[in-house]
């Protein structure tokens, strides 16, 4: 039986360069039942998506397209949208494979300070402490070195007893993992605005036997629990973009004890 999560047996994919400005005008110009759309950034200055960024945008087709006729027609509706093109537009065969068990056979456990951070807990961790992560759409599986300087940040803090700890943009729950194993008898908040990385960071605490508390907030605010309502924290740990930082500079200033760190 199909269902619309179905992935066809025999993938296209048409590939070209673009700008950060011009990605969602051409994005618009392939038909909304593609099997995927993907963009991400190959080049840029600052963290923060500038207008001027070069951006990948790579479309999946079930069918083989005619690539001169798409050629000339996406051209056409670029230069009608004032949308650059900043690449040869090329086609590639991807062959059916299980891309999930691909993917798992590349993975190799990474080593973070006194973590190693491993999918699969048949390995031999060694003196090591263990996270286990799966790879998902929740941002944080170890590799990023934002999240390692944040895990190496914790050890150096290590030494320090803390009683709270607040980890705001948990994405996987690894942060919060790492926490929970450096400080045993913390109580740990963590929260996320997307609803899937809640579900998937309470996912991996099952997997770490973790007792770390998962919520969703929103854009708005960080809206805590009516259980931690008061909560002076220790150590407020956040892997997120700067911009969104100091947007809640005063919000942590509240939260954190006048004596408390912030990573």
């Amino acid at each position: 039986m199909s269902s619309v999560f179905s992935q066809p047996k025999v993938i296209y994919k048409i590939h070209f360069i673009t700008n950060y400005q011009s990605r969602e005008v051409l994005e618009n110009f392939f038909p909304e039942d593609v099997p995927g759309i993907s963009a991400y950034e190959v080049d840029s200055e600052t963290i923060e998506a500038r207008d001027n960024d070069l951006w990948s945008i790579e479309v999946y087709f079930a069918e083989k397209q005619d690539l001169q006729q798409l050629q000339k027609s996406l051209k056409i509706y670029a230069a009608e949208n004032d949308a650059l093109i900043a690449s040869e537009i090329t086609e590639e065969f991807i062959e059916d494979k299980d891309w999930v068990a691909e993917y798992h056979k590349q993975l190799k456990p990474i080593e973070i300070g006194r973590f190693l951070i491993s999918a699969d807990k048949e390995i031999d961790f060694g003196d090591k402490l263990p996270i286990f992560i799966e790879a998902s759409r929740a941002f944080g599986t170890g590799d990023h070195a934002t999240t390692s300087l944040c895990i190496e940040s914790m050890e150096q803090v290590g030494a320090a007893q803390l009683e709270s700890i607040f980890d705001v943009g948990t994405g996987s729950g690894i942060l919060g993992f790492a926490a929970e194993k450096i400080w045993q008898d913390a109580k740990i908040l963590a929260c996320d605005i997307e609803e899937v990385s809640v579900k998937i960071a309470k996912e991996n605490a099952v997997s770490n036997n973790s007792s770390v508390e998962f919520y969703q907030n929103s854009e708005d605010g960080l809206e805590i629990p009516n259980a931690w309502n008061g909560q002076q924290f220790d150590l407020i740990v956040s892997n997120i973009l700067a911009e969104q930082l100091i947007a809640m500079a005063a919000d942590f200033r509240k939260l954190l004890h006048i004596e408390g760190k912030i990573i």
